[in-house]
């Protein structure tokens, strides 16, 4: 047991820090949402500039439309904190890669460095997790093809989740918690041995 104490110290840092940043993001978002930036919003089509997107009549309650390049685009202008964004649509076709960017205040452009991937969490609801960014500019790429026939079913802003949300690791973060601690740890260690030696080299050239 002994010998397994270090790397038991190096979880159990790793998961105090965990624990802290969720702490900070709470915090951070709590102060956006006393700000109005926050707060839970729901969106339609129309709440939306459509770019490589044209009305489709698939002869059922909609709206539906069809993709007519293969970056087809959603964008909302406005001022918000976004945790998570949740899209909902049916796709009659598979639509590829889902995906969302955003702006911050002041940036012209849109970056790959400011994207996410959706992930379908059910059928026909994608998840983007950003992290907590105050934005100022959305893109919604709900396909990466041309002739998807898709139906919108609304977009919500900050869906109104649990606050142990900030305190559950997704399947990558997880991954990190368990795996990150050891090899810091193997890393320290490495770097004491080597100091160690250059130390004793050092001693014995004198």
């Amino acid at each position: 047991m002994k010998k397994f104490k270090p790397l038991l110290i190096a979880w159990a840092a790793g998961l105090a820090l965990w624990l802290l940043l969720g702490c900070v993001s709470l915090a951070k978002t709590a102060w956006y949402a006393g700000q109005g930036l926050a707060a839970t919003k729901s969106l339609s089509f129309e709440d939306f500039t459509p770019l490589g997107i044209q009305p489709y009549d698939a002869g059922e309650e909609g709206p539906w439309y069809i993709s007519t390049d293969g970056d087809p685009q959603l964008l909302w202008q406005g001022e918000a904190y976004l945790n998570t964004v949740w899209l909902f649509v049916e796709h009659e076709s598979p639509p590829q890669a889902v995906m969302l960017y955003w702006k911050t205040p002041g940036q012209t452009d849109f970056s790959p460095r400011q994207s996410v991937y959706g992930v379908e969490t059910a059928p026909g609801v994608y998840s983007f997790d950003l992290g907590g960014v105050k934005v100022s500019e959305v893109r919604i790429d709900p396909d990466s093809q041309g002739g998807v026939v898709t139906r919108f079913d609304g977009v919500v802003f900050n869906p109104d989740l649990s606050p142990l949300e900030f305190f559950l690791p997704g399947a990558g973060e997880a991954m990190l918690l368990l795996f990150a601690p050891p090899l810091a740890l193997a890393v320290f260690c490495q770097l004491r041995r080597a100091l160690g030696a250059f130390l004793k080299q050092d001693d014995q050239s004198k």
